[in-house]
């Protein structure tokens, strides 16, 4: 037996600006993630305690990876909802939005500050500086990335619904029309064949009963001639 082939069904969504999205969201995601596993890996190098804004970080971005794989994987292999889009770039927007605060909040004066060996006296001290900004920068970004990814989920869900709801009336006025039946045009030979086969048949039917020869009858003393005992098939006994 032959294989089926299972096909998807076409994507609802606009290529370009979903794949350009996705793009700006994986790029942010993991550069942020590897800024997060450096200081992570720094400190507890160097024994200090782990701030939760980087743990925060890492959780955040690294979620964001994992639902751009799965997704992905949903876009490629078979379809990929809006409605489950929407809610998965909800919530990874509430992350990056959560993120991006706590960042401001505890390295804001960092970032505000040029990183220079005057003011962080060390060349490690430069790095930090450079890392978080482009920690801060790049969470901003996939922030964004995640927003405009939101609005195009609504965008597309709405485009959606209403098509579905323009195919359910099309097909109820489609059920609830009055459909033309095309009759045939009647066929007058094959009646009228049957018709002389009928009438043919009965016909001798009908000479099947006449009297081949006169029959005389006597009866009672009465005798009648042999022209009353004959039958004829079309005007009957005379």
């Amino acid at each position: 037996m032959a294989g089926t082939k299972v096909t998807r069904n076409p994507s609802p969504y606009a290529p370009l600006p979903f794949h350009l999205l996705r793009l700006c969201q994986f790029i942010s995601a993991t550069i942020v993630t590897t800024v997060a596993c450096y200081f992570v890996y720094f400190l507890v190098h160097e024994h200090y305690k782990l701030p939760w804004t980087i743990i925060f970080l890492l959780i955040a971005s690294s979620l964001t990876i994992l639902a751009l794989l799965v997704t992905s994987a949903l876009y490629f292999f078979r379809t990929l909802p809006p409605t489950y889009n929407l809610i998965n770039n909800a919530a990874l927007s509430i992350l990056w939005i959560l993120g991006l605060s706590l960042l401001t909040w505890n390295v804001g004066s960092t970032i505000g500050h040029r990183c220079t060996i005057s003011f962080w006296l060390t060349e490690a001290g430069i790095i930090v500086c450079n890392l978080f900004k482009a920690c801060t920068a790049f969470t901003a970004i996939g922030l964004l990335a995640s927003l405009l990814a939101l609005f195009l989920d609504v965008q597309t869900r709405r485009q959606t619904t209403q098509l579905g709801r323009y195919n359910a009336m099309h097909e109820l006025n489609t059920k609830h029309s009055i459909p033309i039946i095309s009759r045939p045009e009647p066929q007058y030979e094959p009646f009228t064949s049957q018709r002389a086969e009928h009438e043919s048949g009965d016909l001798g039917d009908r000479r099947a009963y006449k009297v081949q020869e006169s029959i005389e009858v006597d009866h009672f003393g009465y005798s009648a001639p042999t022209e009353q005992t004959k039958y004829d098939p079309v005007h009957g006994m005379n």
